[in-house]
């Protein structure tokens, strides 16, 4: 792991990892931006950033900035390491997997299309059932979950049976990770996260 870290970008069959250090040096730069820009009283300057890249939930926001439907796929909750840590481990165990059988280039396309499968997923909800508009959130969505869920998804898919070795539980085949991961966010699709949730699903779908 230490080798492909290092040789990143020259190594070929490595985009997992070269989208790994990018999330990852993404989430450190808006970190320091953060902390700088509140130490010196001037939080509003974090926040304005963070709107340009975080997707917004109502349509005609979204319209005005029709990138986040990109960027928000690359930051990260400052305020949950584990959003970032969880998201990069299981793309790097599934991602790693995924490029043996399919490339790189395989991998980076279904990346792209999971992310934008999750944030079409997220706009659709918010914009046309009704349960979901009464909880439009203010900030909008970040993450690369959806991303992540494209590539787990697609995995499970193309190697059902494939086992991994999960430490105080053994041996698992992988279809069943993606049916925990799949289960999980549609349960969660009514709760405090609910438009992430979507997305996750947006993307397993595209995956799928």
């Amino acid at each position: 792991m230490l080798d492909e870290f290092k040789n990143a970008f020259q190594k070929p069959n490595n985009a997992h990892v070269q989208l790994i250090i990018i999330n990852v040096v993404v989430f450190l730069s808006l970190a320091v931006v953060k902390v700088f820009t509140t130490a010196s009283g001037n939080a509003d300057i974090f926040e304005l950033i963070h709107t340009q890249l975080a997707i917004p939930a109502p349509f005609f926001s979204f319209l005005a900035k029709p990138w986040t439907i990109i960027t928000y796929a690359f930051v990260h909750d400052l305020g949950d390491i584990f959003h970032i840590l969880f998201n990069m481990l299981v793309f790097y165990w599934f991602g790693k997997l995924f490029i043996e059988y399919l490339g790189s280039d395989k991998l980076i396309a279904i990346y792209i299309l999971g992310f934008i499968a999750g944030g079409i997923s997220y706009l659709l909800v918010y914009n046309t059932i009704p349960f979901y508009e009464a909880l439009t959130p203010l900030h909008g969505m970040v993450g690369a979950s959806a991303a992540v869920y494209a590539v787990l998804v697609a995995t499970a898919v193309l190697l059902p049976d494939y086992t991994f070795f999960l430490m105080f539980l053994g041996p698992i085949k992988i279809k069943y990770i993606a049916m925990f991961y799949i289960v999980i966010s549609f349960i969660g699709s009514i709760g405090g996260n609910a438009g992430g949730n979507i997305a996750h699903l947006g993307g397993a779908l595209i995956g799928f």
